[in-house]
């Protein structure tokens, strides 16, 4: 029997699909749904996987935030706006860069993707914004990559683990105390850690709660990991600087034990974790799985600097500034459709347009019926 949150997930992810495919067929896009902003380049770990390494601590500008509250004013309303970097409670003005977009209700939930090694900082960031915009939603995505000796050795930051459970246990209690509050794990699959999946989703579910969820993602790399990408708008610096992927012939182990980490989570029917075994398919074949419709379209790019790309594997086509920072004028220029016409051939692994490809297919809406049965 599928259960009654399985079912709300599939109702809601096909009725969008219907209502997204009716807007593309009448304005040739679909409507933006996840817009990542890169707001700063500075990080305080060394992690061997950061496929933007190259980038870091190296004094990229980072948008004032009257530029991006312009940005917040021209751009259409969106569901997720993804804060990333770099680690983005460096920036001191983080939640003033938040609440450009909160304040105007431009966006449903504003997600953070962090290393957690501030867990003071996070509690008083949820309370603060909470305690000014009750109805948007905040949504902290934690990177862990494996129990304490594995995670700390990948990211480079002795004690990581122990902030990320610090920050784990402090924060999933703010879920029941604000509405439209989540916290999740994010974990990089790679050959150092593949070995430890379901074991550490075994000591989140003890340490944090049995229902914590924990999304995974296949270590990205430009080299490996994405096909067909015209060299003129290749990226070629999106590789980590020391990492590898699991061996092909463990493939099967991986699977197995994401589907056992699924019959634990909180809900069965998640694309996300469609995604991820069908990245291994990807990676063993070279063949796409599901055909890429929402760069440049249903996702954005946007650089700590003002550049914008339609996704991370492909260079920036202009800049805000160039636009005044009217992010709907970039976004319907020659320089963006030009782009798109660039991109319709390549394909990768990269979660956040492939992942979200899967819930823009009708393949995929019956991958999750059969995951939650």
């Amino acid at each position: 029997m599928i259960r009654s949150i399985d079912r709300q997930i599939i109702k809601g992810t096909a009725q969008r699909l219907i209502r997204n495919n009716r807007i593309k067929r009448e304005t040739g896009l679909y409507p933006l749904s996840n817009l990542f902003l890169f707001i700063t380049m500075r990080c305080n770990a060394k992690c061997d996987h950061c496929f933007c390494w190259q980038d870091l601590n190296v004094g990229i500008s980072e948008m004032s935030v009257e530029q991006l509250d312009r940005v917040a004013e021209t751009v259409p309303p969106f569901n997720i706006l993804i804060l990333t970097g770099g680690e983005p409670t460096l920036r001191r003005d983080l939640l003033d860069v938040m609440a450009c977009f909160a304040k105007r209700r431009k966006v449903d939930v504003v997600r953070i993707n962090t290393n957690a090694l501030c867990p003071d900082k996070l509690v008083k960031m949820t309370e603060e914004f909470k305690a000014e915009f009750p109805d948007v939603g905040i949504d902290f995505q934690i990177s862990l990559d494996g129990l304490k000796e594995t995670h700390d050795g990948i990211r480079g930051v002795p004690g990581n683990f122990d902030k990320v459970i610090e920050s784990l246990q402090r924060l999933w209690p703010l879920q029941q105390k604000y509405p439209a509050t989540a916290v999740n794990v994010l974990t990089i699959i790679t050959a150092l850690n593949y070995k430890q999946l379901y074991e550490l989703n075994e000591y989140l579910r003890t340490h944090v709660s049995p229902d914590i969820y924990q999304g995974f993602e296949i270590v990205r790399d430009v080299n490996r990991t994405a096909w067909n990408i015209l060299p003129e708008i290749r990226e070629d610096d999106v590789s980590p600087k020391n990492m590898d992927l699991p061996p092909v012939e463990d493939f099967p182990r991986i699977i197995a034990d994401l589907e056992r980490i699924n019959s634990h989570s909180p809900w069965h029917a998640d694309a996300y974790r469609l995604h991820t075994i069908a990245t291994l398919k990807m990676i063993e074949t070279g063949k796409p799985q599901y055909p890429c419709v929402t760069a440049g379209s249903a996702v954005g790019v946007i650089y700590s600097n003002g550049d914008v790309a339609h996704c991370e594997f492909t260079k920036p086509f202009a800049n805000l500034e160039q636009f005044g920072f009217d992010f709907e004028a970039l976004w319907q220029s020659d320089a963006a459709w030009e782009r798109r016409s660039q991109i319709r051939c390549c394909h990768c692994t990269h979660g956040s347009f492939h992942g979200k490809a899967v819930e823009y297919s009708w393949r995929g809406i019956a991958g999750m019926l059969k995951q939650s049965l």
